[in-house]
């Protein structure tokens, strides 16, 4: 094995890189490709905390780091001296009390609790979905024709992109209609209010709710998801608190992934008006589309930061027991060496085998859902407004304030049944 010891940028990439620096939120993919082209593996020491975390670039590199055992997710198989320094980061999550889920958690309890809920987003269930999920979007479209056509615009995000996950999921756990308006409340401080505090309130807010709902569902069960959960606490199969984490992950963390794709498609396609107009040419590509959408600037910046449980070898540098790892989704998207002309977008690649939904054990559960509600939500808009237009300034957009999430807060679009319309 040859080893490297990574060391800082030199040539025309002198400074060191600052992947979370917030210049980089509008566009980081120039920034990414100077990290794969000079410190593809690439050792970054935190300024406030001293925590050393790898970023990866590569394709192969961020493929392998996600495949590898001895790169974790849980805090707790580190020795405790080692730990330390992640515990008190960990310790200022403000949703700590809602991470005991699959996204945050390794074999054997990751294992056990996906295939608990593996069923429920298996391609039949899937399937049984796909005329709901169309006409929530097209009813959603709707509404936002109608507020465009009262105030001139209307915000894709707040209108499409984030109530039509809440209301598909909030279906699929069998969640009342009338909590929908707590439920959206509760994501969009959650997604978008960027308070640590507001942030706390409303996950204990939830964690509340969702105690409610179990236990109507141990009293009373149904056929929905939530009771096929709730059967599987009482019979010893998961706890209570990996059952709350689950429902907060499936209904308002895991709705993150599906706004940004959303959001982002849209606004690539306006980014890219032939390819617009191909796609309303050739409505039979829009999975394709949606695809390309997850390669190019796809949702999830990086994977949950990973501990590593062991030394590992990574593109040649070995990274210590301890470090932390953090394999950026949206570089290895563009690796040239996977990706012909990686910075081309085009809704009809192919092959396009691109790391958006992760990868491995971990590769997003909900992966097929998400595909549908975006496929649903960007051709309900297409085919609804052959004018469409961003109503403000694309410097102007505001994006998600790190690196994991991926999206703008707000799309704000001037929406025209006229193709051309001014």
């Amino acid at each position: 094995m040859t080893v490297t010891t990574p060391g800082q940028p030199s040539g025309p990439a002198a400074q060191p890189f600052d992947p979370a620096a917030a210049r980089h939120r509008p566009d980081p993919h120039p920034l990414f490709h100077r990290m794969r082209e000079h410190t593809p593996v690439y050792r970054y020491v935190g300024p406030a905390n001293g925590r050393v975390l790898w970023y990866l670039t590569r394709y192969a590199d961020v493929q392998r780091a996600l495949l590898d055992p001895d790169v974790g997710r849980q805090l707790d198989r580190l020795p405790p001296e080692l730990a330390a320094p992640h515990r008190r980061a960990e310790m200022r999550d403000p949703l700590a009390i809602l991470r005991r889920n699959v996204f945050h958690l390794d074999p054997p309890d990751h294992t056990r609790i996906r295939r608990l809920m593996a069923p429920a987003f298996g391609a039949r269930t899937v399937a049984a979905l796909e005329r709901r999920v169309h006409r929530v979007a097209g009813e959603l479209v709707g509404g936002m024709a109608a507020t465009a056509a009262v105030g001139g615009e209307a915000d894709l995000i707040r209108e499409l992109a984030l109530p039509l996950p809440v209301l598909v999921v909030a279906d699929l756990l069998g969640l009342p209609p009338e909590d929908r308006a707590r439920l959206r409340g509760w994501s969009d401080e959650i997604v978008g209010s960027g308070d640590a505090g507001r942030i706390r309130r409303a996950g204990l807010e939830f964690a509340a709710y969702a105690n409610e709902r179990i236990d109507e569902r141990l009293a009373h069960p149904g056929e929905d998801l939530l009771s096929r959960l709730a059967e599987a606490e009482r019979t010893g199969g998961i706890s209570r608190a990996e059952l709350v984490s689950s429902v907060f992950q499936l209904l308002l963390a895991g709705d993150e992934t599906t706004v940004n794709l959303i959001g982002n498609g849209v606004l690539e396609l306006l980014r890219h008006p032939r390819q617009l107009e191909r796609l309303r040419a050739r409505p039979e590509l829009i999975g394709s589309m949606v695809e390309e959408a997850l390669r190019y600037n796809g949702p999830v910046g990086h994977s949950r930061p990973l501990y590593v449980l062991a030394d590992v070898e990574i593109g040649g540098t070995v990274i210590p027991q301890g470090d932390v790892v953090v394999p950026v989704l949206l570089a290895a998207n563009r690796d040239p060496a996977v990706f012909p002309r990686p910075d081309v977008f085009d809704i009809g690649r192919s092959p396009n085998r691109h790391l958006g939904f992760g990868h491995g054990a971990h590769f997003c559960l909900g992966a097929a859902l998400a595909r549908l509600q975006a496929a649903a939500a960007i051709g309900a808009l297409v085919r609804r407004f052959p004018g469409i237009a961003l109503a403000v300034d694309p410097a102007g957009l505001e994006w998600t304030p790190d690196l994991f999430l991926h999206g703008v807060r707000r799309l704000p679009l001037r929406l025209h049944l006229e193709a051309g319309a001014a």
